[in-house]
């Protein structure tokens, strides 16, 4: 299972982005049974652009993630990642590590709807 997180930056101890488009980068983490097999860093390619949420929703639908933990993200990048198949995850304050293993533990809540771009 492929989980991207929304990162303000390059590692594991980086904040999580509380915007999906807008992050620096995506850390990727290949994990199996909860153990991480492999850890890669992307960097968001539309950070910068106008609409990135939905460039980055198609970016991340492109490299096969199963499941993203982020923060904030528009109603069409949540369309683009649900119609891909991919599970959202709202994240807590604090770094990619501890998210990831927050997840692990079931601890991330899922985000099944949108209010205003905010999880529900």
């Amino acid at each position: 299972m492929k989980v991207a997180v929304a990162s303000n930056g390059y590692d594991l101890d980086s904040d999580v982005s509380a915007i999906f488009g807008k992050s620096s980068s995506f850390v990727i983490a290949d994990m199996e049974k909860g153990n991480i097999n492999d850890i890669s860093l992307i960097e968001n390619p539309a950070k910068n652009e106008t609409g990135a949420g939905n460039t980055a929703a198609q970016f991340i639908a492109d490299h096969k993630i199963d499941i993203l933990i982020s923060g904030k993200l528009g109603p069409v990048a949540f369309r683009i990642l649900k119609n891909a198949g991919i599970k959202i995850y709202k994240f807590t304050s604090g770094s990619v590590d501890k998210n990831l293993k927050r997840f692990k533990e079931g601890k991330l809540k899922e985000i099944t709807s949108l209010s205003g771009g905010f999880p529900i």
